[in-house]
């Protein structure tokens, strides 16, 4: 498997279509970002981006420790130890007027916790923070020597106006992002996802429709 993350033209988008985690009580608020993952500065220190920290994005899956009150990055080893896995929906908040819209929204530590959602079969949301796995060459057809997200985009677009079954799945070096074209035996947090549509963030960047579904068996 070999990762390649999306260009969200910016930070990642969630528009929860259909869920009911927000009405069911099924979040995560009293969390704060693991600081062994998650940078503390906007932008990262150059010690931050060498030892791999990353920036909190909604549409990014987090598992819940909440024995320490942490949200950190899924890992195999977390999600055989059964922790809980949600989707990161926090409401933005932009503090420069000169950069505004959804795009430019990320989360560092020491700020204000994430506010995760808990999903279920059944419910769809719509995101840019996704990766896909290159070694896939029956879905990603298309020559994609630099890894071009639109070449990327337009190949699920087509297996899905096909009516192909396209999935996606949380794995181990994606950062929480929901990875197209992914194992089902690499999947983590019992969280499993079904490609609905190629489309588009309400800013007209490119995107996906996911519905949340049970365990593919076939």
């Amino acid at each position: 498997m070999a990762i390649k993350f999306f260009d969200c033209h910016g930070f990642g988008q969630i528009e929860p279509n259909q869920v009911w985690f927000t009405r069911a009580g099924m979040i995560e608020a009293q969390c704060a970002l693991d600081p062994e993952k998650f940078a503390s500065h906007f932008p990262m220190t150059d010690t931050e981006a060498t030892t791999g920290k990353i920036y909190g994005e909604n549409g990014s899956f987090y598992m819940v420790d909440k024995a320490k009150k942490i949200v950190t990055i899924p890992t195999k080893a977390l999600s055989d130890k059964g922790y809980p896995m949600g989707i990161n929906y926090s409401t933005e908040k932009i503090y420069n007027q000169f950069t505004p819209g959804r795009r430019n929204f990320c989360m560092i530590c020491n700020e204000f916790y994430p506010r995760l959602g808990y999903v279920e079969p059944g419910m769809r949301i719509t995101t840019n923070s996704v990766a896909w796995d290159t070694t896939n060459t029956t879905l990603f057809k298309t020559d994609n020597a630099n890894f071009d997200s639109d070449i990327m985009y337009n190949d699920v677009k087509a297996a899905v106006d096909k009516g192909d079954a396209v999935y996606a799945y949380v794995v181990e070096g994606s950062h929480g992002k929901l990875t197209i074209g992914a194992s089902v035996a690499d999947a983590l947090g019992h969280v499993y996802a079904q490609v609905v549509k190629a489309y588009t963030n309400a800013d007209g960047t490119k995107s996906f429709m996911f519905q949340f579904i049970n365990e593919p068996t076939a």
